[in-house]
């Protein structure tokens, strides 16, 4: 087991994961206010209130870092749908229900949405390691909005929608696609592959 594989799957006494949720706290709001660049682990020890030392023996890179914020912050969603279940007469109507909210939490945050989505694609493998994680996440989002209705070929709409969201979400952090657009380009998605 590497040391990467070590740090993503111990479990964590309740101390260590305050410590934790300090620490991804503090890349967030780094984030936030300047991006990817502004992310230094440095800054983001000294932000959470713990040693440098301390901050690499829960995330391996900055990348790892900013992964996790991410799975987080697709975690609030979840919480959120789970909450107040997405409303519509139909799987279409639903799953756009999802998409707006996840479109929303994107505008509402365009420098952290593009930082985080940087983090996604680096090839550390620590990230690697939380990809999957991430993307079973957005399946839950759907399954949320689906439920038990019979969807043709379920498991490809949702695997197409998430090309579709990690493709507008990379438009994001390159500049070429407004926040606006990511929401924009998932309902189009979600209405073509739903409809009929």
């Amino acid at each position: 087991m590497s040391a990467t594989e070590f740090v993503v799957r111990r479990r964590l006494t309740e101390p260590q994961q305050e410590r934790r949720a300090k620490i991804l706290t503090a890349a967030r709001e780094l984030a936030s206010d300047g991006g990817y660049e502004a992310v230094v682990m440095r800054d983001v020890a000294e932000r959470a209130g713990v040693a440098l030392g301390t901050l690499y023996r829960y995330f391996a890179s900055k990348d790892h870092l900013l992964a996790e914020v991410l799975v987080e912050w697709g975690g609030e969603l979840e919480t959120g749908l789970r909450r107040s279940a997405p409303q519509g007469e139909t799987p279409l109507e639903r799953v756009l229900a999802v998409l707006r909210r996840a479109a929303r939490q994107i505008a509402a945050e365009p420098v952290l949405a593009a930082a985080v989505t940087a983090a996604l694609l680096s090839a550390d493998p620590a990230v690697s390691d939380t990809q999957p994680e991430f993307s079973a996440m957005m399946r839950r989002w759907l399954d949320l909005a689906v439920e038990d209705e019979d969807v043709r070929d379920r498991d490809h709409v949702v695997e197409m929608l998430e090309h579709v969201f990690f493709s507008s979400m990379i438009g994001l952090v390159n500049g070429r696609r407004a926040p606006s657009d990511v929401g924009e380009q998932l309902e189009r998605a979600a209405r073509l592959l739903l409809s009929g």
